[in-house]
């Protein structure tokens, strides 16, 4: 899978909160967060920062159902955050890799992958 990866100039909380905040900005919504360091303590371990944004935006997915009910299976995407070696990294899905298969929908997912580049270019 395409996955397009970069490294913030923030710490792993700020970097959280300005993704977050640049989601938005940028036509998506923040649709959940998994938090697996969280998670992951409650059973008793341990790891650095490691979140997962899932976004998409409902409009955008009212032309998905309208171009290829299949392709609901897609979204939303998902911004993975974690720390690693000192630094905080941020992968962001590819839309067109992710609805290529389906019929109709690649104007949309080329929008949807500028949207996600200004939301990972945010915070480099």
């Amino acid at each position: 899978m395409k996955v397009k990866e970069i490294v913030s100039k923030f710490g792993f909380e700020q970097t959280v909160e300005l993704l977050e905040r640049s989601v938005n900005e940028n036509g998506l919504k923040v649709i959940s967060v998994i938090d697996a360091q969280a998670n992951l303590k409650k059973i008793g371990a341990e790891i650095k920062g490691n979140k997962i944004l899932e976004v998409f935006n409902p409009k955008l997915a009212i032309d998905v159902f309208n171009n290829d009910l299949r392709a609901g299976i897609v979204p939303p995407l998902r911004i993975y955050i974690y720390e690693e070696s000192g630094k905080t990294h941020v992968a962001a899905q590819s839309a067109v890799e992710l609805f290529s298969q389906y019929n109709g929908l690649e104007e949309l997912a080329r929008r949807v992958d500028q949207m996600l580049d200004s939301v990972t270019n945010s915070v480099i």
